[in-house]
């Protein structure tokens, strides 16, 4: 692995923008390559996001292949919020998806701001839109809905707490439209992980999906605000069918664990928790 420190030094002394840092800006943003394949680190050796140089918008890492299953419950989105920027490998893979959907990024750091933007090839468009600044206080002021509301924000010691909390969660169903899908990503080996996913069910009355995308990796949580929803599991089958072939992915494992984990006895339909 070539951790790429000189060019980042460099590239962090000619920009300007970043005089003025938040309570972050100790946190060392750093970029690594190896076969082709340059990873983020944000304060510690952990992978953040990674990218295929040769083919930017795949979904390297398995936890960003589980995520892209909330794609299964969306039909044509207009509009998409994300909480956590990272290298963009998210944002990047539903501004793709949805052709007409308009993509909106909150990122508190502005040195993984300008990493990504330098590093992660990220789309050019009036459609991707970064604003660097609080996602927690950004979704509390908003008088917008969103199709889906992607919680996806870590920092060098893992998930932030103020992330975790019930009064976030409700601030995030808040912001959804009618059948709007809220997803976030937990860490399994955190204890807390299972109580995590008590509060959004509580908060979503209890219309909860989860998979995990390895062991004990990460816990990929779907709360739905659409009431009284159903979800057939043969329409879901041939969804992610599509999907894997639209995408060149192999989903059917992330998949299989999300029917596992919330099927209803011999039934057809998947079981909310």
């Amino acid at each position: 692995m070539i951790l790429i420190k000189k060019l980042i030094g460099k590239f962090f002394l000619e920009d300007e923008a970043l005089t003025t840092l938040n309570k972050f800006e100790d946190m060392q943003v750093e970029v690594s390559e190896q076969d082709g394949v340059i990873s983020m680190h944000i304060g510690s050796a952990t992978i953040q996001s990674s990218m295929r140089t040769d083919n930017p918008f795949h979904l390297e890492l398995d936890y960003t292949q589980a995520m892209s299953m909330a794609s299964l419950f969306l039909d044509n989105p207009k509009e998409i919020l994300c909480i956590g920027l990272g290298g963009g490998t998210m944002p990047k893979f539903f501004y793709r998806l949805f052709a007409k959907a308009k993509l909106t990024v909150l990122e508190l750091n502005p040195k993984v701001i300008q990493i990504a933007k330098h590093f992660f090839k990220l789309p050019s468009s009036k459609r991707f839109n970064i604003l660097q600044g609080d996602g927690i206080q950004y979704i509390k002021k908003i008088d917008k809905k969103y199709d889906l509301l992607i919680s996806d924000a870590f920092e060098d010691y893992g998930l932030p707490e103020e992330f975790c909390t019930i009064s976030y969660f409700e601030s995030c169903r808040n912001v959804l439209s009618e059948k709007g899908v809220f997803m976030i990503n937990l860490w399994g080996s955190d204890p807390k992980t299972p109580m995590y996913r008590d509060r959004i069910s509580l908060v979503f009355d209890r219309q909860v999906l989860y998979t995990e995308s390895s062991k004990p990796g990460n816990v990929i949580v779907f709360g739905f605000n659409e009431k009284n929803a159903e979800y057939q599991i043969d329409i879901l089958r041939k969804k992610i069918k599509s999907l894997e072939v639209n995408c060149e992915l192999d989903l059917m494992l992330y998949f299989s664990r999300l029917i596992k984990n919330n099927k209803r006895g011999n039934s057809n339909q998947v079981r909310f928790h």
